[in-house]
């Protein structure tokens, strides 16, 4: 579990959120145990009625205002938001998948220092090799980048 110091409210946590949520998580301590799962479980579905209701009216709702411009998507820019939200290890592999990305815009957008297509390997072979000098928790940090990644750009 995270300290306390280190977490941090997205723009969602504040829309499906509000004062009287917070007293009652605050509260949940004092009470017997049954009463902790009563009320939690209070929270969680008045906050998810909360979301749900965000995208009922035209599809996007209030949570438009958390949404960057669909032509301006990029995995370099939603891995920079997400990096405040992780541990210190998920924020340098964060970094890691960033640098890589940026190197490879670099080089599509600097073409004459970049190896002829024919004689480039294809991304497939690069992504092993890269996974070759990870250890194997990093590796299976990338695999579930790789994932997100797909999932996401799927949705776009």
């Amino acid at each position: 579990m995270m300290e306390k110091e280190e977490l941090k409210f997205t723009d969602l946590d504040y829309l499906i959120g509000d004062h009287h949520l917070q007293m009652i998580k605050a509260a949940l301590p004092y009470v017997s145990v049954s009463q902790q799962k009563f009320f939690s479980l209070l929270v969680k579905s008045n906050e998810l009625m909360r979301t749900a209701q965000l995208f009922r009216e035209d599809g996007r709702g209030e949570m438009g205002i958390c949404s960057v411009e669909q032509d301006h998507i990029s995995p370099i820019e939603m891995m920079n938001a997400m990096k405040p939200y992780g541990t210190r290890q998920e924020q340098d592999f964060l970094d890691l998948m960033i640098n890589i990305l940026q190197g490879f815009q670099i080089r599509r957008n600097y073409p004459e220092t970049s190896v002829p297509p024919q004689e480039m390997p294809s991304s497939g072979v690069m992504m092993e090799k890269l996974k070759s000098i990870l250890s194997p928790e990093q590796q299976a940090r990338l695999e579930n980048l790789q994932l997100m990644i797909q999932t996401m750009q799927a949705f776009a």
